[in-house]
């Protein structure tokens, strides 16, 4: 009989946050050339109540993207995209790479 350890048990209950795909599949991510606000997507994918509650989340996080960044000076080579990503990471640890992937083009597209 095998022991069970603390590690084996969080690896199992950690479930991935569904709000990293609902970037990916609002945004259109990897699929279309231009960010956009795929509602329809979000449904086919979670359900209608699903869908409407990470889509209230997607905008929170955009909005949120919206904030001053910190000053770094005249010495970063960091560009805004960069520094508002490493604040969202730092302020959101449920958002995975494709999360933060997603919602960086988003925001760098609205910065053109």
């Amino acid at each position: 009989m095998s022991q069970v350890t603390l590690s084996d048990v969080f690896a199992t209950a950690v479930v991935e946050d569904p709000i990293n795909c609902a970037l990916v599949v609002y945004t259109g991510f990897g699929k279309s050339s231009f960010p956009r606000a795929r509602t329809g997507d979000l449904v086919a994918q979670f359900g209608e109540a699903a869908a409407a509650d990470l889509r209230d989340r997607i905008l929170l996080l955009y909005l949120e993207m919206q904030f001053p960044l910190p000053d770094e000076g005249k010495r970063s080579r960091k560009s805004v995209t960069e520094r508002a990503i490493e604040q969202m990471r730092l302020r959101h640890p449920e958002l995975s790479q494709d999360g933060l992937n997603a919602l960086a083009w988003a925001y760098a597209f609205g910065l053109r």
